[in-house]
């Protein structure tokens, strides 16, 4: 099947399919992505439109597929046929009888099921809205620097290293006049992320890609750089952060910002 908008000798499907290959993601990853059905997604790049809900799902599905691979979803929506083919009908041929029979009544048990699917169809929209605002914030590209691994914590039944002997203590400073503050902390910046919903970040540490994905509800993570730490979220209300110990609050729900080491 053969769908063109005014897009150049690229369609649809092939801006889709080139795209997220070039990405080397798979049906399967992208769905886990966007909450799209991998059915759904090979569908739009087949342009088989009339295997998706309807158009207006098509547009929504269509609009956080193009986002979540980087690219601008007004001209791929626009090249959309304005009617979708719809299977050949039986009505008005010769030599076909249509038995018609009367409708039975519906039983509460499949009213049951026609709303819980109604509910998850809207479910699956507004799931899709929320990932195509959030992804969108995560395709620019950064320049590469040097990065600071970050330690991994020790696994159930891995010995832990030998730590040195403590030093022996030092004396304690003379006396000055009023409380003594502490020295602050030097060496680096640290990040903490504590989730109590989920959203979708991106850790940058001293220029490179530390961590990219979507954080649960209860997930605490930690990393640390020895310049620089950049965080990206899309969900910054569902997040605790703490920079060096500190908490930051975060001015907008899509939120990015540089923290520099002392």
């Amino acid at each position: 099947m053969e769908h063109r908008g005014k897009m150049g000798d690229l369609g649809i499907g092939d801006r889709l399919r080139n795209a997220r290959e070039a990405k080397g993601l798979s049906l399967e990853a992208v769905e886990g992505l966007t909450r799209i059905r991998a059915a759904y997604l090979r569908a739009m790049e087949d342009e088989e439109f009339e295997r998706l809900p309807g158009p207006a799902y098509l547009k929504g599905f269509l609009r956080t597929y193009a986002a979540a691979l980087g690219l601008d979803p007004d001209p791929l929506v626009e090249a959309v046929p304005a009617e979708q083919p719809r299977a050949p009908s039986l009505i008005g041929m010769r030599g076909v009888e249509i038995p018609i029979q009367p409708a039975a009544p519906r039983s509460p048990l499949r009213r049951a099921a026609t709303y819980t699917g109604l509910a998850l169809v809207v479910g699956a929209i507004a799931l899709g809205a929320v990932g195509y605002l959030q992804l969108r914030q995560f395709n620019a590209p950064l320049p590469p620097e040097a990065v600071t691994p970050v330690p991994p914590e020790p696994t159930p039944g891995t010995p832990e290293p030998r730590q040195p002997a403590p030093a022996a203590p030092e004396p304690p400073p003379e006396p000055t006049d009023g409380p003594e503050k502490p020295a602050p902390e030097t060496g680096g910046v640290t990040l903490e992320i504590r989730a109590t919903g989920e959203s979708w970040i991106r850790v940058t540490a001293d220029g490179e890609t530390a961590f990219q994905g979507v954080v649960e509800a209860g997930t605490v993570r930690r990393w640390r750089a020895e310049e620089r730490l950049t965080l990206r979220v899309g969900n910054a209300p569902a997040l605790e952060i703490l920079v060096n110990g500190e908490s930051v609050t975060p001015g907008r729900q899509v939120w990015e910002q540089t923290f520099e080491a002392p």
